[in-house]
């Protein structure tokens, strides 16, 4: 016998429908609590749970683990930035009018000194955003917002600084002899802005097994180690103005040109690997060949009533002047002037980009410390200009998880 057995019928009847009452009032209660909630934090709890299945979903355990605590809080130092590479030729027709024989070539390199760069991001389940200044003399900041799933990743990061250190190289011949001079550290009459914006996108084929958030912003642990065909996509682009009036010598020296702006888009396939030597400790790679199927560069040029191929006592020679030979008097940079005259826009053949990365990353209960670099290299000419951008950076990170 059990105790159904000496309850009666009526009885055990009536205690089935106090507890069926008894649960339906607290659903009901916890309903209408629900309801009494503020609309963005309903929103923001839907939000939260979506995140959290996107993060979860089709994962192997075995391989990936995914913290209970959702929230990243990471503090983050740039240990340096990028430089670009302008070079630009005179040739010999434009030589010839001033009556001279030969041709000269310039690379500039823009690039400002070693500095210190402070950051934090804030993410919650590898979506997040990030913001990081400069703590040097150097002027500059970057911004960054990513979102990564288990078969995903899309990043955007944008950075500005504004330098007037360059290293300049000269050379060619006229025709008494060949020159080159190198110049390490030239310093530009005033700022030179520096503005760029990538934007990249990853969708991994073995997202079962292997997480790129585990090397890239922490919000997942690799337990075994394993890689993953990576599908991705980027758009790049870049502008750099030194069209500051005292600026002049150096726009004319890079073909009157104050202004220019590269942007590129392109597709590829590469592969990324998680290698788990020993316990809580991670070492990714990632190398991924782009097919750049867009380039395009716009050059503003500039016209100076100053010119750097006349000597002073051939001032006033075509309505323009000479640079004083007294480089350390610059009270005659309050009389140059600077005039846009037209716009020159060109598209590049299709040509290849290595998008290269890698990370260190080591997890000990609810912290964890990672260092990452990224390189890229893109290159377009046109006409008598070269551009070739080196955009890189080493990251170290301290993060805790909330």
């Amino acid at each position: 016998m059990d105790f159904i057995t000496f309850v009666p019928k009526k009885e055990l009847n009536m205690k089935r429908i106090s507890v069926f009452l008894i649960a339906l009032t607290l659903s009901l209660s916890a309903a209408v609590a629900q309801e009494r909630k503020p609309w963005l934090v309903r929103t923001v709890n839907k939000v939260g749970a979506f995140i959290d299945t996107l993060a979860t979903r089709g994962i192997d355990k075995r391989y990936i683990y995914v913290p209970e605590r959702p929230w990243q809080l990471v503090l983050k130092n740039h240990l340096n930035d990028m430089d670009m590479n302008v070079e630009s030729t005179i040739g010999e027709e434009v030589l010839a009018s001033y009556g001279y024989i030969g041709h000269y070539s310039m690379k500039s390199t823009f690039k400002p000194r070693f500095t210190y760069n402070i950051g934090l991001w804030v993410g919650y389940r590898g979506y997040g955003l990030g913001y990081n200044i400069s703590l040097s003399k150097s002027n500059g900041n970057s911004f960054s917002i990513g979102a990564t799933g288990s078969r995903y990743g899309i990043y955007l990061r944008t950075r500005s600084l504004d330098t007037k250190n360059l290293t300049v190289d000269l050379w060619g011949e006229d025709e008494y002899e060949k020159f080159n001079e190198h110049i390490d550290d030239f310093q530009a009459l005033d700022d030179i802005s520096i503005n760029t914006f990538i934007l990249d996108g990853y969708y991994m084929l073995n997202g079962k097994r292997f997480s790129y958030a585990a090397a890239y912003d922490q919000a997942t642990v690799q337990l075994r180690s394993a890689g993953s065909l990576m599908i991705g996509a980027m758009w790049y682009q870049s502008n750099i103005d030194f069209s500051q009036r005292k600026n002049a010598p150096i726009i004319q020296a890079m073909g009157n040109t104050g202004k220019l702006k590269v942007q590129e888009g392109g597709i590829g396939v590469g592969y990324s690997y998680n290698w788990v030597p020993v316990k809580n400790l991670m070492v990714n790679v990632t190398a991924m060949p782009m097919l750049l199927f867009y380039n395009r560069k716009k050059l503003t040029l500039y016209e100076s009533n100053y010119d750097i191929f006349l000597y002073e006592e051939e001032n006033l020679k075509n309505g323009k002047k000479a640079y004083p030979d007294d480089i350390e008097n610059l009270s005659w940079t309050d009389d140059v002037t600077l005039e846009e005259t037209k716009e020159v826009v060109s598209h590049g053949k299709v040509s290849f980009n290595l998008d290269a990365r890698a990370s260190i990353t080591y997890n000990w209960n609810r912290y964890f410390l990672n260092i990452h670099g990224q390189w890229n290299q893109f290159k377009h000419s046109m006409d008598n200009n070269t551009v070739k951008l080196n955009d890189w950076f080493v990251n170290a990170s301290l993060g805790m998880r909330l």
